[in-house]
């Protein structure tokens, strides 16, 4: 048998086991470090709600209310272009006003808020120029008695609200040919100096009315 061949030295040493697969169990990184100086992302500020304004109001004593309420002296009501909102929580202002020259009507009495009712108490009121008033009590009644104004006319309350219904004499249009002569008679009914004298007064016991409805008026509240 012959001998074997010796194996020539190439010089290369044998990989030992498992360093083929060492590298390739080596974690890669995720990405890229940021370069230092980068500055971070920025986060954007939440903007805070707006906190809602005051609604001016003006502050006084029952003593005052004639003054201030019925007499409007240095005219600021006038001067503001809106009708009154009284907030009396003690009632005094409900009965104080019952009991002038006013046309009261009482939102959460059923009576008072008859179609009828109303209407003749705005055309009332107009032509013989004194104040509607507009008791919501202790509640917010004022969408109530919208609708109930409107079944004498659609946005009747609203009209009046804004004052639409003195501009061009639109108040005409709640005269009835069935009403007495004091409202039908061309000659004498609803002379301008009578009619400069309509107001209208919204008063409640709320501590808090709906805010829509104090932007709407010239607040006054009795202490």
């Amino acid at each position: 048998m012959p001998p074997k061949k010796p194996v020539a030295k190439t010089g290369v040493k044998p990989k030992p086991k498992g360093a083929a697969g060492a590298s390739s169990g080596a974690k890669k990184p995720t990405g890229a470090a940021p370069a230092k100086g980068t500055p971070a992302p920025a986060t954007i500020a939440k903007e805070k709600p707006e906190e809602p304004k005051e609604i001016p109001e003006v502050k006084i004593v029952l003593k005052q209310l004639v003054d201030v309420l019925i007499k409007d002296t240095g005219d600021k009501i006038k001067e503001s272009g809106k009708w009154p909102l009284v907030i009396d929580e003690s009632d005094r202002v409900s009965t104080f006003l019952r009991y002038q020259d006013t046309n009261y009507l009482n939102a959460k009495n059923p009576g008072d808020m008859e179609p009828e009712r109303i209407r003749m108490a705005i055309i009332g009121a107009i032509r013989f120029g004194k104040p509607v008033v507009l008791d919501m009590m202790d509640s917010n009644m004022i969408n109530a008695a919208a609708d109930k104004f409107d079944v004498v006319q659609k946005g009747l309350l609203e009209s009046v609200m804004t004052k639409d219904i003195l501009v061009d004499q639109r108040y005409k249009s709640l005269v009835k040919d069935s009403d007495p002569d004091e409202y039908t008679d061309q000659s004498s009914a609803f002379n301008h100096g009578m009619v400069d004298g309509f107001g209208f007064i919204v008063i409640t016991s709320m501590a808090s009315p709906p805010p829509e409805l104090m932007q709407r008026t010239y607040v006054i509240r009795v202490q």
